[in-house]
């Protein structure tokens, strides 16, 4: 069947692209769905479509994969850095290894059997947050022209506001806000969008 731009289509997710991205057929003919997990049946929309494969959007999980579970963060699927934040933490393990492992093949030249013979189980976390000490904020306006701080959303430059970050482990609801009211008092010296880098040492993270 040949698919046009705006069709929709039901697709079982079978596997996963390098950026996270759901890979699955319909009718034989292969697209890359993204925010969708494998194991997933999901209904999309085609958004771009090549001679041998194309692009949807997700429009709606008709079957959860048994992987799925409930984002921590209210805005992940429109933030552009926790694409597998959906996909239970044991899998998102197990398509990272997977991830190397085929990049050592493809790129590296290794045979499978070499892969599994010299290849240690991946050493995961308790809890897969918190492990950031490191993150850039977009300082930005909004269309009213107020000031908003928050991060990219994904493939883009329009910031998406918000105060929580599950991956780092310093208090980022008040961080933004601190840095919002610093830029304020000099909004007329403040290019937009600045973007100010913020590294916090252990004191400073006490001291919040």
């Amino acid at each position: 069947m040949k698919y046009q731009k705006n069709d929709k289509v039901v697709i079982k997710i079978e596997d996963m692209g390098s950026s996270g991205e759901g890979i699955g057929k319909a009718d034989g003919f292969p697209f890359f769905v993204k925010d969708a997990l494998i194991g997933d049946t999901v209904e999309a929309r085609a958004t771009k479509v090549k001679q041998n494969y194309g692009y949807a959007r997700l429009e709606k999980v008709i079957t959860p994969s048994s992987f799925r579970v409930e984002p921590v963060c209210p805005v992940h699927r429109q933030c552009g850095g926790c694409q597998l934040q959906a996909l239970s933490y044991e899998k998102q393990l197990e398509y990272k290894q997977k991830k190397v492992q085929d990049a050592l093949m493809r790129i590296g030249g290794f045979s499978r059997e070499t892969i599994d013979r010299i290849t240690e189980p991946v050493v995961g976390m308790e809890s897969g947050f918190h492990y950031r000490n490191k993150a850039q904020f977009p300082i930005g306006s909004d269309k009213n022209g107020n000031l908003v701080a928050g991060f990219y959303a994904g493939r883009t430059h329009s910031i998406i506001p918000g105060l929580y970050l599950a991956v780092t482990n310093f208090h980022t609801q008040i961080l933004p806000t601190t840095l919002l009211m610093s830029f304020a008092a000099a909004r007329e010296g403040v290019p937009f969008p600045a973007v100010v880098e913020v590294l916090l040492m252990e004191i400073a993270f006490e001291l919040l």
